[in-house]
């Protein structure tokens, strides 16, 4: 039985990040990607610029190239996915990570890929699924409707559209600008009494006048009740009230997909992980990285501080591998 000293799970940027690390360290390794590298960034809206600056989301010392202050949607594709290509440890896209059983020294990692199933032994597991594809719902009646979309991509499709946007946090304010200059009729409804306080400070000013001068209607303190053909029901200060929209746009954030952690055992408490400052799992080698493992605490972990998890998880999988002769010095 052949082994590999580390199985990444997950090729988005902090999976990348780690994987650099491994290969600086001396690991062998494998990199599984459910769909494509940084495929979470192919959903960011078209023209979205990045909150953070591009040397802050640089990973392996690869310096990012922008043309403005800070990267577009795009430019973070093109970097994350040309580091990809040049990965010395093997990247398997396409293909789904659905089991992992073992500890420390012995982990049976199960795959699911367009040749069907297969498996792959590892002395240590780190996973960085990241929190994209697992948006929060509202769990109201309707919400399955065509016209109800859990993420938004482009505004320019919904031109004289009316819009219903749901949130109160940057994406939902983001999305409510983007909309309503890209010509839609926008209302944002927000279950809290003002957007939350992180809002950045560029976008704040902007929707608030924007709401001033009625451009975009916000109604606070309210929450949807159900979403029917056409239209949406609504609870606010005033009563109840049904929105006539073509579409609505539910933006309330997202959580961890934890099904593999769990499934390998780790302990979970207040619906996350249970971490070392290492960021291991309860489970003897095996680590959660990036918003992998923060539950529905997502607005903590960015590419940022997802990068120095992974640098910090794999140094220490590198140490502990070297104590047990697994990994070469």
């Amino acid at each position: 039985m052949s082994f590999v000293d580390l199985v990444i799970v997950g090729a988005g940027p902090v999976g990348l990040a780690a994987a650099l690390e491994a290969e600086r360290l001396g690991l062998s390794g494998v990199v599984f990607e459910a769909r494509r590298p940084a495929a979470s960034i192919e959903g960011f809206p078209a023209r979205m610029p990045f909150f953070s600056e591009g040397r802050k989301i640089e990973i392996g010392g690869h310096p990012m190239a922008v043309l403005g202050a800070k990267p577009l949607r795009e430019e973070a594709l093109v970097y994350y996915r040309r580091i990809a290509e040049r990965l010395r440890l093997t990247l398997v896209h396409r293909t789904r990570v659905t089991g992992l059983e073992g500890e420390l020294g012995a982990f049976r990692v199960l795959f699911e890929g367009p040749r069907g199933p297969g498996e792959v032994w590892s002395r240590a597991v780190a996973v960085a699924t990241g929190y994209f594809f697992n948006p929060r719902r509202l769990g109201v009646p309707g919400e399955e409707l065509p016209w109800v979309r859990h993420g938004y991509r482009d505004a320019l499709e919904h031109w004289g559209e009316r819009i219903l946007v749901v949130g109160g946090s940057n994406s939902a304010v983001e999305a409510a600008l983007d909309l309503w200059r890209a010509g839609a009729r926008v209302t944002l409804v927000h279950r809290g009494p003002d957007v939350r306080p992180g809002v950045k400070y560029w976008l704040r000013p902007d929707f608030e006048n924007r709401v001033r001068e009625g451009a975009i209607r916000a109604l606070f303190s309210t929450r949807v009740l159900r979403f029917e053909p056409g239209r949406a029901l609504v609870a606010g200060p005033g009563g109840e009230a049904a929105l006539e929209v073509d579409r609505a746009v539910v933006l309330i954030g997202y959580r961890a997909d934890d099904a593999l952690l769990r499934a390998a055992g780790a302990r979970f408490a207040d619906g996350k992980p249970v971490l070392t400052d290492r960021f291991e799992t309860s489970v003897p080698g095996l680590f959660a990285l990036g918003s992998a493992g923060y539950g529905e605490e997502t607005r903590s972990v960015f590419i940022e501080n997802g990068r120095e998890h992974a640098r910090s998880a794999v140094g220490e999988i590198a140490r502990r591998l070297r104590g047990t002769g697994g990994a070469t010095e």
